[in-house]
């Protein structure tokens, strides 16, 4: 460690001798920006410092503050036209799971939604119905913990130290007066009361014998049963897997010694540990999810030498790193830190220098030869930038740098390019894809060691904290299993929820009209086009969908300009209601997306060549269903009995070139039988995830529904995805807020129901059932609404898919407004709630099967996607009463 590291400067990193232009020896021009475009501003001229860094320790963090929510507009137009002036981050009061930082009382990171009346019954929220089932989780109970009052206290060092682990060495001394404590690098806790209540410790560092001074200030008392005191136990169970010998990557733990190597794609797995501690119905527990870090092999200097490389050939290349780079998370292995990368500095290089704290300044390459004992290979690389973390970020305040060097950041992650390359994926999942059987395996193996190692068994005995070895069993309940309709028949789901037999040979439910359609394909494989529409038509004559043969346009689709022109003729002067272009590059797609579902409103579908070549029945049959949901038809559909409902999907996804652009895309049912559909798509900036726009797209679905059936809906569920827990409090103070009060504008004094569901996917429960052999998945409909699920909440677990291979994982849903029974001559008790959402997981026309999510929230994803990665514009109002994005 430098006995001086380096302070938060406020200037740039200052060059000796500049780099060469480019780096690599190349003529500079303008310095490009991450797109290619002349550089604007230096960075504090838009509000940001200047300040580089060398990647180390954090900085201190600034107090947090409370920023009360700001009311909603309270009329539609006023929902319309002041919405932007809402900052989505001021009603924010994030939820800790995790460790605990900040320099405030802990208590005041922690908030809750009031648990909606319907469910606040003991057993308001358990669900009736369906077939019990015995399941097993990944979670170990907690049989003991202390029941002492913890004291929590403020610990500052003098001068100030940056790395937790100096912090930790400089405490070490003063064991005997401090006693089992849990540090976390700003708050220290323990259950002895010190006295005074503000006490000054001297320590030397060992490396430079610098004294330090530790002031240990008081800060709160942590009663039992506090939240704090759980957020306490994670720290702790945290400082025993610190004690496993095993590897910090991040947030969790791996263990590099037992890494895998996949030498012909370059790749290293690192398993590890996800670990949380929190309340449940059934008491306290433990959840405890295996964990696989991918890493690469390859430096960021390795792929920035592998785009110079083209550089004759590729007059861009250094855009083209840029956009590989930017985003990408890094690790540096001299440190085990992991950084997002923001931006590439390259007018700066490694010889740049920094001011250190003694105000001297150093170079990169002398830091890192002094600090590190790395000598650097090329002094010539520009610098990576990484804007730091912070628990709390107070708005206008400044946010740090860390400049890294691309010679010590170790990729880590997928790039798009690797998934879709399927011998890559097929190889990883030998070792990624864990059956039910060995991944209990795995659990049981984690706790046994957290138990038997000597230091981390210590650690909890210290603090009477007692883990089962066993994992949690408990009751769940399997739904019966979906009836589909057809145009006149019925047939079941099945018990693997895979219809696809029984749909090629029955008539879909509604099939729409379509006079004249265009096929736009290769000239030089116009046979072979033609065989494939003359399966497609086979294949739609089975399933009772009048589609009539094409007209046929032969041309070059290897040049896009031609294309489009051809494109535009044919809309012009045929007017067609649907068109089917082949292509055989996939850039290729989002050009022709732009002009059919933006600057035109004209349904369509792509197709690449290589799927014309196979002339696959399957294929055929995906894209005959298409075909006719996105002309307004609909497959099949379930029967949901409640009438004059209203069915609501909302996602957002961020714009794949302009990474502070995010789409919010709304998609909502707008018949009885559900199967007539609206959408809308708004634009968030800053990339924000909270909509203060929802509210406006539900009142575009609200007058649509009211203009397709003369009267708005009794009743409106909404399933809201890609929302955390931190992000709770804003959606329900934002979003709800608005469409509470866009419903009092249409609806006036009338009452309606409404359920506001939050849809989780990326969660670490997996849930098993047990067999005389081994365990197994849990069928399609096995509903979990207990034993640990959140008792401060409205939620369920629901396992809606048929996995063969590996484990499946549930989603949660969590119902944070439930005024349903207000309104609706239906009693929604909890148990409709769940067959509802399990009837809409049947619902998504591109697969035959049931998918993770209700329908309405999948078909969001699609449309935001859509949006975000090709359109990157708000499609034509022309077609949101159909299904084009599908």
């Amino acid at each position: 460690m430098d006995p001086n590291p380096p302070r938060r400067g406020r200037g740039r990193a200052r060059g000796g001798n500049p780099p060469p232009p480019n780096q690599i020896g190349q003529p500079r021009g303008p310095p490009p920006n991450q797109m290619g475009q002349p550089r604007g501003p230096p960075p504090n001229q838009l509000g940001q410092p200047r300040a580089p860094r060398p990647a180390q320790a954090p900085p201190r963090r600034p107090q947090p503050r409370n920023v009360p929510g700001q009311s909603g507009p309270q009329s539609v137009e006023q929902v319309t036209s002041g919405l932007e002036n809402l900052k989505t981050g001021d009603a924010l009061t994030p939820i800790g799971r995790g460790a605990v930082r900040g320099r405030k009382p802990i208590e005041n990171t922690y908030y809750r939604i009031e648990r909606p009346e319907s469910s606040k019954s003991s057993d308001g929220k358990l669900g009736k119905g369906g077939q019990e089932i015995q399941l097993t989780s990944n979670y170990f109970p907690i049989t003991t913990y202390t029941d002492w009052t913890l004291y929590q206290y403020r610990v500052d060092f003098n001068p100030e130290q940056d790395k937790v682990n100096i912090q930790r060495g400089l405490l070490g001394p003063h064991k005997a007066l401090l006693g089992p404590h849990i540090f976390d690098g700003t708050m220290l806790f323990s259950s002895k009361k010190y006295k005074p209540d503000t006490l000054e410790l001297t320590s030397k560092r060992n490396f430079d014998d610098e004294i330090v001074i530790i002031t240990i200030k008081f800060t709160q008392t942590i009663e039992k049963g506090d939240h704090a005191s759980i957020q306490i136990f994670n720290l702790l169970i945290r400082k025993a897997l610190m004690n496993l010998d095993l590897s910090m990557v991040g947030r969790n733990y791996y263990d590099d010694k037992a890494k895998i190597n996949i030498p012909k794609h370059r790749l290293q797995l690192w398993p590890g540990y996800e670990t949380t501690i929190s309340m449940y119905d059934s008491g306290l527990l433990l959840r405890a999810e295996i964990s696989t870090k991918v890493m690469r092999e390859e430096t960021v200097l390795d792929f920035l030498r592998e785009c110079a490389d083209n550089r004759n050939r590729d007059p861009q290349w250094m855009v083209k790193f840029k956009m590989g780079v930017i985003g990408s998370t890094v690790l540096t292995r001299y440190n085990n830190q992991t950084y997002r990368i923001d931006d590439v500095d390259d007018t700066s290089s490694t010889k740049s220098t920094f001011k250190k704290r003694d105000g001297s300044s150093i170079s990169y390459i002398d830091y890192y030869r002094e600090k590190h004992k790395i000598n650097l290979s090329n002094h010539q690389q520009p610098m990576l930038v990484s804007k730091k973390k912070k628990s709390f970020q107070i708005e206008g305040e400044e946010c740090e740098l860390v400049y890294l060097v691309p010679e010590l950041c170790t990729l880590t992650g997928l790039t798009q390019r690797m998934r879709d390359n399927r011998n890559l994926m097929n190889d990883l999942a030998v070792y990624t894809r864990v059956g039910p059987t060995e991944r209990i395996s795995k659990y049981n193996n984690f706790i046994n060691r957290v138990l038997t190692t000597p230091k981390s068994a210590e650690t909890l005995s210290q603090w009477n904290l007692t883990l089962s070895n066993k994992l949690v069993t408990f009751n769940g309940r399997v739904l019966t299993q979906e009836t589909l309709q057809g145009s006149q028949i019925k047939y079941p789901a099945g018990n693997t929820a895979d219809w696809t037999s029984s749909l090629r040979n029955t008539a879909m439910f509604t099939c729409a009209e379509i006079k004249q359609w265009v096929v736009l394909g290769p000239q030089s494989n116009g046979g072979q086009v033609r065989l494939f529409i003359k399966s497609l038509l086979t294949v739609a004559s089975k399933m009772k969908f009048n589609l009539p043969p094409p007209e046929i346009v032969d041309l070059d689709i290897s040049n896009m300009r031609p294309y489009l022109t051809t494109l535009d003729r044919v809309i012009n002067q045929m007017n067609p209601s649907f068109i089917l272009c082949v292509i055989n590059r996939n850039d290729h797609y989002h050009v022709i997306k732009r002009l059919l579902c933006v600057d035109r409103a004209v349904p369509s579908q792509v197709v690449l060549m290589k799927q014309i070549e196979k002339n696959n029945m399957s294929v055929c049959t995906k894209i005959a269903i298409q075909i006719n949901c996105k002309l307004g038809g609909a497959p099949w559909r379930v029967v949901i009995p409640e009438k004059k409902m209203m069915i609501v999907g909302f996602d957002v996804c961020h714009d794949k070139q302009n990474k502070n652009k995010s789409y919010g895309a709304l998609v909502a049912t707008m018949n009885d039988s559900h199967t007539a559909y609206f959408s809308c798509v708004q634009p968030h900036e800053s990339g924000q995830e909270i909509s203060s726009y929802f509210a406006m797209s539900i009142a575009k679905a609200l007058i649509k529904f009211r203009s397709i059936n003369k009267e708005l809906p009794n009743s409106i569920i909404i399933y809201r995805d890609g929302v955390g827990d931190g992000q709770l409090s804003s959606v329900h103070r934002t979003e709800v807020d608005m469409v509470k009060k866009t419903c009092k504008d249409l609806y006036g004094e009338k009452k309606i129901g409404i359920a506001f569901i939050i849809v989780k996917k990326r969660i670490s429960t997996r849930f098993f059932c047990r067999t005389p052999q081994n365990y197994q998945n849990p069928p399609p409909g096995t509903v979990i609404d207990n034993t640990v699920t959140d008792p401060t909440m409205y939620d369920f677990y629901l396992v809606s898919q048929n996995v063969t291979q590996g484990t499946v994982t549930p989603t949660h849903y969590n119902v944070i407004v439930d005024t349903l029974n207000e309104t609706t001559t239906t009693c929604f008790t909890p148990g409709i709630l769940q067959k509802i959402t399990f009837k809409l997981t049947h619902m998504y026309y591109n697969w035959t099967g049931t998918v993770r999510v209700p329908a309405l929230c999948q078909l969001a994803h699609k449309l935001a996607f859509l949006t975000g990665q090709s359109l990157q514009s708000a499609p034509n109002p022309g077609l949101e009463d159909l299904l084009y994005f599908l």
